[in-house]
This record gives structure tokens, C-alpha cells and sequence, in this order.
């Protein structure tokens, strides 16, 4: 059967419409909190090199926790552990307003919260894939990825933007009380889902060992993508001083030159079913991170705001199919009982890829100014491609 699209999954499969409802008001308030936190940071410090430091404390937590909470929903129910991560972020996010108006927000209590918020974040985003293909048929794989890729990318079109205004009217710290309620939005989502089948040992048996070598294809998929998010991390660093160095704006700008790549990825995220039936997936994820380099390598040569617009544009519909893609392969090439460690094993490595890179973006402008830490950034995932290729051909089937 061809993939279903998107719009298809959503209209048809109740409970997953009201899962995705939940992770779009939660990605809503992510942008809202990661927007606000590194213009705060950048702010309070002048440069790049703190706000790489603020996403690796977001982000390293994930290295250790990931396995662990993969390996526990793999044993246990995955629903009562997303709950408890997301009451448990509202808390810790609701803590930076009311240290602030309390006169007691320092930057050290940043750091640790958010690398506290990093510990807990795995624990949803690996129930959630382990609860796509629970809810959706095969064929509905691609559309439903799809949907669920478009609660990180479509509030990056208006979130930055809306952000960008309520740091600039309110102040960073204040404006995160937004994100405390997004997580018990997400929470009310959880309470309809269903019961995932876990298999009971009989007495006296021996517990299965949860061990195994993955296959090629899953190796290939994983290797090419933490290269892809390591190259994109530098961007994450410059662009902030990009936006106010070189291109002249503030928060706001700042915010919309997020936005524009956030209405790009949609749009590109619309083409997962054509991809899909066209194209072997393999050349596909490749080709998308060989052009996103060509794109990012171009943006420090743009005459003006308008055309960096434009620029985030057009690498936004590069990116936008690109998670749909890689997660319905992997969907495919693990059984259900090994699908928790498999996505912890995932975050494990793209937790800490892109804010690796993004460290690294931060260290380099030390010594190079934002439009050249943005050309090494494109021109690495350019090279990660070239030098994947070979790799991704031998141990990913057509």
C-alpha cells in the first residue's frame, strides 16, 4: 500500500491526533524556553561560548539517562514515565520566574536546571516512538512521523517570532512561565493512551538477555544522522551573533530568521510521501544533508536580512523530510521488544551531537567571526555526506 499522508493519519486515528495535539502545545513551549534561555545567557555573558555551554547542559544528561529510560519502557509501561518527566520539567521551568522574582536567579541555577531538564527529556521522546507504531498500521508509518515531526517544526514558525516579542516585552526569565504549562498540556495528552503489550515471564524462567548487535541498516542510519546533527550544531551558536553583528537586529529578528526556517521545514515535511515512493531512502537522507550544507555554507554571503530569510527558507524544505524518513526506517528494522533501547540508543547520540557541535561553533568564534563559524558548519555536513555515502550504501537496503 502507498504511505498515507500526514493529513490522512491525523483525520482518521483519534488517539493519535490528541498525542500529537499534546506534543505540538509542549514543542511550542521547547522553542519558547530554548529561544529565551539562550538570548538570556548571551545577554548576561556577551558571546557564543556560554549558550553552547547552556545546550550541552540540556543536552549531555541525555548520554547517561537515554539508555536507561529506552531499557525501562522496554520492561515497564511507557505512560507512567512520561507522565513523571513532564509534571517534573513543568516544576523545574516554573522554577526560573519565581527564582527571578524572588531576586535569586543566578546563572549557575540555569545551567543546572537545564541540565536536570535534560535527565527527564528522553523519557518522552522515546515513549512517543514507541507509541507511533503501536497506534498507526505499517502503511500510516511515514504520514504519522510526519505529523509527529511537525510539532518540533511548526513552532518554529511562529514560536521563535511570538518568543522574540515576549522576551523583549517581559524579560527571558518571566517569559518561560509559558513553557511550565505546556508540559501539563502534554501530561493531559498521556491519560488516553493505551496500554502497550509487554510479555510476562513465566515463574522460574530466565529473563531474556536484552543485549544483540543491531543490524547494518540501523548502525548506517544512526552514524549518518549523528554526523548530520553535530555539523548543523555550530549554526546554533553563530546565528545569534549573526543576527546582531552582521545582520543588524535583535531578539526579534532573530526569532523570525528561526521562523523562516520553521515554515521551510514544514513545507519540505509535506513531501515525506512523495520521497518515499520515489527515491531508496538511503540516497534521500544523504541528499538532504549534502544540500542543507550547500545552503548553510551560503548564508554569511547574503547581501542583507531579506536574503538570510530566504536562505533559512529554502534549508527548512531541505530538512523537513528528513526525520519522518530516518525514524520510519528504523521503525522497520527493530522489533517492537527492542524498540525503547534502539530510540535510547538514538537519543543517546543526538542528545549531545548537535550541542557537541554547537560548543565546538561557540569555541571557534573566539577566533572566527559568525559568518565563518556558519561556512564550517555547512561545508561539515557537506563532508559528512561524501564521506557517509559509501558507509550508508553497504549497510542500508534499498
Amino acid at each position: 500500500m502507498p504511505p498515507a499522508s500526514l493529513f490522512t493519519v491525523l483525520r482518521t486515528r483519534p488517539l493519535f491526533r490528541r498525542l500529537w495535539l499534546g506534543a505540538m502545545v509542549s514543542g511550542l513551549g521547547d522553542t519558547l524556553s530554548w529561544l529565551a534561555l539562550t538570548w538570556y545567557v548571551l545577554e548576561r555573558t556577551g558571546g557564543g561560548t556560554a549558550v553552547g555551554g547552556l545546550l550541552l547542559c540540556f543536552a549531555l544528561p541525555a548520554v547517561v539517562t537515554a539508555p536507561l529510560w529506552g531499557r525501562a519502557m522496554d520492561r515497564f509501561q511507557p505512560r507512567p514515565l512520561m507522565l513523571a518527566d513532564n509534571v517534573a520539567r513543568a516544576a523545574l521551568i516554573a522554577l526560573i520566574p519565581l527564582l527571578d522574582a524572588l531576586g535569586g536567579l543566578e546563572l549557575w541555577l540555569v545551567f543546572l536546571i537545564a541540565a536536570l531538564m535534560g535527565a527527564l527529556a528522553p523519557a518522552t521522546q522515546i515513549g512517543v516512538r514507541l507509541y507511533v507504531p503501536t497506534l498507526l498500521p505499517d502503511p500510516e508509518l511515514e504520514g504519522g512521523n510526519a505529523a509527529y515531526g511537525l510539532t518540533t517544526q511548526l513552532p518554529t514558525v511562529f514560536g521563535p517570532a511570538l518568543a522574540g516579542l515576549l522576551v523583549g516585552a517581559w524579560g527571558a526569565p518571566r517569559a518561560l512561565g509559558l513553557d511550565a504549562l505546556t508540559f501539563l498540556a502534554m501530561a493531559w495528552a498521556l491519560f488516553a493512551l493505551p496500554r502497550l503489550p509487554r510479555r510476562e515471564r513465566a515463574a522460574g524462567e530466565e529473563r531474556a538477555p536484552t543485549g544483540g548487535r543491531w543490524p547494518p541498516a540501523v548502525l548506517a542510519v544512526l552514524g549518518l544522522t549523528t554526523l548530520f546533527y553535530f555539523g548543523y550544531g555550530p549554526l546554533e551558536a553563530a546565528l545569534p551573533v549573526f543576527a546582531r553583528e552582521t545582520l543588524g537586529t535583535g531578539a526579534q529578528g532573530y526569532g523570525v530568521l528561526w521562523s523562516a526556517l520553521g515554515v521551510g521545514t514544514l513545507g519540505g515535511t509535506l513531501l515525506v510521501g512523495v520521497l518515499a515512493r520515489s527515491l531508496p531512502t538511503r540516497l534521500v537522507l544523504v541528499g538532504i544533508m549534502a544540500l542543507w550544507g550547500l545552503c548553510v555554507a551560503a548564508l554569511p554571503l547574503v547581501p542583507g536580512f531579506g536574503a538570510a530569510l530566504g536562505v533559512m527558507f529554502v534549508g527548512g524544505v531541505l530538512w523537513g523530510p528528513y526525520t519522518a524518513l530516518e525514524t520510519t526506517l528504523l521503525h522497520r528494522s527493530v522489533p517492537a521488544e527492542r524498540q525503547g533501547r534502539l530510540f535510547g540508543l538514538r537519543t543517546m547520540l543526538l542528545g549531545p551531537a548537535a550541542p557537541l557541535g554547537t560548543a565546538l561553533g561557540g569555541l571557534l568564534l573566539l577566533g572566527v567571526n559568525a559568518g565563518g563559524v556558519i561556512a564550517l558548519s555547512g561545508l561539515a555536513c557537506l563532508l559528512g555526506a561524501f564521506v557517509a555515502l559509501p558507509w550508508l550504501r553497504r549497510g542500508t537496503p534499498p
